[in-house]
């Protein structure tokens, strides 16, 4: 699934693909792909002036002039493109025409992808945490915690933080050499700090490199990312720690997989004491 900084490479791109431009027509190849009623949706949507895009943790948000606002979930395989390739052409959903002639479609081949409507934009999403992309929110959040589940699994909760995903996730955590079944409320003070500097550090090198291709994620001008490139321990089961050496391990923390080396990444002992001191060569993202 598409993490924060995938999304926020198809937002920038499609505002500057159409921003200021008028939906002449739109179809919809698969109803289920829009939550709520289609022609309800397609009725709001034609003649609408498209004046920003944005994004809401991992929702594309499309507002027009007339303040009509809706929000595109990629989820697991949906992607949005100008012109559709022969592999995309079986699995399109939504597709837009515009007053300029130019197209946008909605593919998505597991059909997990949802496109809704909402009555504003200040009502949409719901339930979502702050934006991480600030060292202060994420300290705030991080220090408001008073639970026992994995750092992990809280950084994944979209009510704590919005867009956060297990690649991201992951690497954070590595970078601050913290292991991801480390209850969230047993960080100490420097331990929130160095989260909270790294998660914002990480998300934004990533969005500077057009997100993370690992299978699906493609930008809307048909590029993968460039972050895969850059990766610590998210999809390196097995491979040596690019810093200390040791074979990274693939875990299983409520349901999800987690990447983690064993060396740099112990678990605390009881009273809060780290079981090692961290490796230091300096590989390590700051």
């Amino acid at each position: 699934m598409p993490e924060l900084p995938e999304v926020e490479t198809i937002v920038r791109q499609l505002r500057r693909r159409i921003k200021g431009k008028t939906i002449a027509s739109m179809r919809v190849h698969w109803r289920r792909s829009i939550e709520g009623r289609p022609g309800e949706f397609r009725r709001r949507m034609l003649g609408m002036t498209v004046a920003t895009v944005c994004r809401r943790g991992k929702y594309i948000g499309i507002a027009g002039a007339d303040g009509t606002f809706f929000t595109i979930h990629l989820r697991m395989t949906g992607k949005l493109v100008g012109e559709p390739v022969a592999a995309d052409r079986g699995h399109l959903r939504v597709s837009f025409a515009f007053n300029d002639g130019t197209m946008l479609h909605f593919v998505d081949a597991r059909k997990f992808g949802r496109l809704r409507l909402w009555p504003c934009r200040g009502a949409a999403c719901p339930g979502l945490g702050p934006e991480p992309l600030r060292d202060a929110v994420v300290l705030s959040a991080l220090r408001g915690l008073r639970t026992r589940r994995p750092i992990k699994s809280v950084l994944l909760d979209q009510t704590i933080l919005a867009g956060i995903g297990n690649i991201y996730a992951d690497e954070a955590l590595f970078a601050t050499g913290i292991h991801p079944l480390t209850p969230a409320m047993a960080l100490n003070a420097g331990q929130q700090q160095r989260l909270a500097e790294a998660v914002p550090r990480i998300l934004k090198a990533a969005i500077g490199r057009r997100g993370t291709t690992l299978r699906n994620y493609r930008s809307i001008d048909d590029r993968s990312g460039e972050n895969q490139e850059h990766l610590f321990v998210y999809g390196r089961a097995g491979a040596p720690c690019l810093e200390c050496g040791t074979p990274i391990e693939k875990l299983r923390i409520a349901g999800r997989s987690s990447h983690v080396c064993p060396q740099c990444q112990k678990m605390p002992l009881a009273g809060g004491r780290r079981a090692h001191t961290p490796c230091a060569s300096g590989l390590r993202p700051r």
